[in-house]
């Protein structure tokens, strides 16, 4: 068991030495440790106990006893390893390097021949765990980390299963819904297939930069899923060979049986290979549903819609397919960016009750945000919509370059609403960049930015390399640090090179020693801060009254002194919301972090979710 701190942080898991925490969900959270017995660096990853509800306690931690000894039975080079298993932990692998989805979102697509050489792997190690009768359900990029050396590693067995579970709930499925096979959402029996439809629609994404099933809510999704087939990859990236659109089609197959019979298979296919099945590649069928409250995950409850389906069928109207009870489910999602509720009683999507309609006034701020109700775009900010049918609806603002914001809320018949009002935050920062003379080459972090003067370079936050240089003149180079939001000027007065002398090589930059206070990115080597002392907000009354529910991810700057500063949210859930959290992350101190043995400043995220009920 694990030895808590006075600050409620464990300081070891049994001989684990904890040494910061990695990652905090809903659920459960991951720290790094150290093993003094081999002297290793592992990962520790443990459960909220004062999370569970009493009566799904007992069954959630035989799930999390269940995924350690799930992944600990698999010895692939490409699956993570655990190497040790306590009460309420067990201890893994650590792995330093970016999941799929960060390098998705740093370089927006993959090159086919980089991708193969992550997805040849990651087959070989997918139709391993198969074998052993182990089937994922939750294959996403998020969950295959790339090694620096370019090895990827399949992840996260939480919600696998194998044919000798009886951990299930009748009408209960797990996974991620842009990633989900069609009989998985429709609650179906899930065969090795649906990992293999999950494969395809990560590497499609990782060729193309865009998921195949697109919308803006779940709902859209998930019926995408089930009825519609995705844009052909080639339609995204004319750069890959002609015959992907066909291997593709036929990986992401609405019948299980229409797809690849392995993950090599569709590897092979990807590569114009040959690729025969093995004689012992014939995989148990497994057992159907399991349930697991971590976030991330969709729950579909599908009783009603086969109900509404049998009913519809009895009646003589036409059937649209075998998954077209998805279209009548009854949905409780929670993803990353806000809680998303609905209730969907018919089969039509976007059905809703015919009561007595109430007006909904949206402002944000800075305005022009465009403005979507339960999916649909109704116009752009400020927006008053004069009619919006009473029920649970899910109000999302967007605006290019600052973050987006989602917030789901009861609208009860004939009862006035307060405004909503979202403050949008910025996701960037803007420089103008200026040179003397005018039509120097601006490089930033090595790559060519255009010729000066630039009115307008966007940056991402955090500390960037700024080099002019132009032909006769000595190269002028600066480090900025970028703050969303913030403006920067650069002018950069490049000096002339004598024509009777010959250029020198420029100096390599003096490494600037580190000083206490100074701004670090958290890394390996930072002991990240610790709170020792401040609550988490309280759900204020009037956003429960009107069941509003949603995530806030709030960032700051702890200082060398451990208090919290610079706090700017950057996922919305509306302005009520959002302040209560900052309200109460401002009275928070922490221990400051530490590099090389000084007091440093890091940035931090803080997420917290408001949901009726918990």
């Amino acid at each position: 068991m694990s030895r808590p701190l006075a600050s409620g942080n464990p300081e070891k898991f049994g001989r684990y030495e904890v040494e910061g925490l990695i990652g905090d969900g809903a659920m459960g959270r991951v720290y790094r440790g150290f093993d003094p017995l081999v002297r290793r660096a592992v990962a520790i990853k443990t459960f909220k106990a004062d999370n569970l509800d009493p009566k799904t306690a007992e069954d959630f931690v035989k799930r999390f006893s269940r995924e350690a000894q799930l992944a600990g039975a698999l010895s692939h080079p490409h699956i993570v390893s655990i190497f040790d298993v306590g009460d309420d932990y067990f201890v893994m692998e650590f792995l330093e390097g970016k999941t799929l989805q960060d390098l998705i979102q740093e370089k927006g697509k993959l090159d086919a021949k980089d991708a193969l050489k992550l997805f040849a792997p990651i087959a070989d190690a997918l139709d391993y765990a198969h074998k052993k009768g182990v089937i994922h359900r939750d294959i996403k990029p998020g969950n295959i980390m790339v090694l620096p050396d370019g090895r990827p590693k399949l992840m996260d067995f939480g919600v696998a299963h194998t044919e000798s579970s009886n951990m299930t709930k009748a009408g209960e499925v797990l996974g991620s819904p842009s990633y989900m096979a069609p009989e998985q959402i429709a609650g179906e029996e899930i065969t090795t297939r649906a990992d293999l439809f999950s494969l395809a629609t990560v590497a499609y994404q990782t060729l193309t930069g865009q998921k195949p099933f697109q919308g803006a809510t779940v709902t859209t999704v998930i019926y995408r899923v089930v009825h519609e087939d995705p844009p052909p990859p080639r339609q995204w990236n004319d750069t890959l060979p002609a015959h992907y659109d066909d291997v593709f089609r036929k990986a992401l197959s609405k019948t299980p049986a229409g797809r690849y019979p392995t993950a090599q298979a569709f590897t092979a296919a990807l590569e114009l290979r040959a690729f025969e099945l093995d004689s012992d590649a014939a995989f148990r069928p497994p057992i159907r549903k399991v349930q697991d409250p971590a976030d991330e995950t969709v729950t579909v409850e599908i009783q009603a819609a086969r109900e509404k389906a049998a009913t519809t069928r009895a009646a003589g109207s036409p059937a649209k397919g075998p998954w077209a009870v998805a279209a009548a489910v009854v949905l409780v999602v929670a993803v990353a960016g806000g809680l998303w509720l609905a209730r969907r009683p018919t089969a039509a999507l976007g059905a809703s009750p015919s009561p007595a309609p109430t007006g909904l006034r949206i402002e944000t701020d800075p305005a022009g945000a465009t403005v979507s109700i339960d999916g649909k775009e109704a116009g752009v900010s400020p927006l008053t919509i004069p009619s919006v049918a009473p029920g649970l609806r899910t109000v999302r603002v967007a605006r290019d370059g600052y973050a987006s914001a989602e917030l789901s809320l009861e609208i009860a018949a004939d009862a006035p609403l307060a405004p909503l009002r979202f403050s949008l935050q910025p996701t960037e920062a803007k420089a103008a960049i200026m040179s003397d003379p005018p039509g120097a080459s601006v490089i930033v972090d090595g790559r060519e930015a255009g010729k000066a003067p630039l009115a307008e370079v966007r940056l991402s936050p955090g500390i960037h390399d700024v080099r002019v240089q132009a032909a006769g003149y000595r190269p002028w180079r600066q480090r900025v640090e970028a703050l969303a939001g913030r403006a920067i000027t650069l002018d950069a007065k490049l000096a002339a090179i004598p024509a009777e002398r010959k250029p020198s090589p420029e100096p390599e930059p003096t490494p600037v020693p580190l000083k206490e206070g100074d701004l670090v990115e958290l890394g390996a080597d930072v002991i990240p801060p610790k709170r020792i002392s401040g609550e988490t907000a309280s759900y204020p009354a009037r956003a429960q009254k009107a069941h509003m529910q949603g995530l806030v991810v709030v960032e700051m700057i702890v200082t060398e002194k451990g208090e919290p500063t610079g706090l700017r949210v950057i996922e919305s859930a509306g302005e009520v919301l959002d302040q209560a959290v900052l309200d109460a992350v401002k009275t928070w101190r922490f221990e400051p972090a530490q590099k090389q043995g000084l007091k440093v400043r890091v940035r931090w995220p803080v997420r917290q979710r408001f949901q009726i009920g918990r």
